[in-house]
């Protein structure tokens, strides 16, 4: 028989010294590979809050790695809400469980259902909960454009709580003429149910795509993440040109 939680030695509970390590470690994880593998994150028009109050489910596209971290940023760093994702591939990757990642398996019914029934638990005790799914079913190829939507969004809305707002949110990555990509954002306007989240993805998807490098200096993108500069910037040799010059062509 289980003992109570609060009978759990403090590693084993959800609030204890275990998860709160492991917690640190996940996040500290997530955002050193992508200030390492990124020159820099940014949102394009109006990355603030869209449904403050309320539980949020993210309708994202799913076409490079980075999108799922860029999306925890998103979330926890730039709203300040509590994350929540399902995981098809949780067992493998269990670490992100103390952040938010919840157990998905295709062929396991009894522990999706567990994973719905406590987002809508989450949602319902912290509003400030947030969401993010990828309809897609899985990462696609950039230049085959959006998917086929696999999750069943309609049904989905009737499990988790009325209060929820359906938030698009349109992902990129592009080189803006350096060493590392550029990750772009753009959220759409909250909706009361998904009935048009396809339409409204596709629309923050070629906002995204619309967005260029000249966009920060005017106020149309904001930066939500600095990366890492590379050497294109970091180097400058210009003093050894002479040098160079000569060992190139000789005297």
């Amino acid at each position: 028989m289980s003992r109570p939680d609060h009978a759990r030695p403090d590693h084993a509970r959800p609030d204890g010294l275990g998860a709160r390590l492991a917690r640190r470690f996940a996040e500290r994880t997530i955002d050193r590979d992508l200030r390492a593998g990124l020159r820099r994150a940014v949102g394009v028009g109006g990355v603030d809050d869209p449904a403050p109050g309320r539980p949020l489910v993210l309708v994202a596209n799913h076409h490079v790695y980075p999108d799922s971290f860029l999306l925890w940023h998103l979330i926890t760093r730039v709203w300040g809400r509590p994350m929540a994702v399902w995981m098809e591939a949780w067992d493998r990757a269990p670490l992100f469980g103390p952040i938010g990642a919840l157990p998905f398996p295709a062929d396991d019914p009894r522990r999706r259902v567990r994973t719905i029934r406590e987002t809508a638990r989450r949602m319902t005790e912290a509003p400030a909960t947030a969401l993010y799914l990828y309809p897609e079913g899985g990462m696609r190829v950039p230049e085959d454009g959006l998917g086929e939507f696999k999750a069943d969004l309609p049904r989905l809305a009737r499990l988790l709580p009325e209060t929820v707002a359906w938030v698009p949110v349109g992902i990129r990555t592009s080189w803006w003429g350096e060493a590392r990509p550029t990750a772009i954002v753009a959220v759409g306007p909250a909706a009361d149910a998904p009935a048009d989240a396809r339409r409204q993805l596709e629309a923050a998807m070629a906002r995204a795509q619309a967005a260029r490098p000249g966009d920060l200096d005017t106020g149309a993108a904001r930066e939500l993440l600095a990366g890492t500069v590379g050497a294109d910037e970091r180097w400058d040799l210009s003093r050894l040109a002479p040098l160079f010059e000569r060992w190139t062509f000789g005297p």
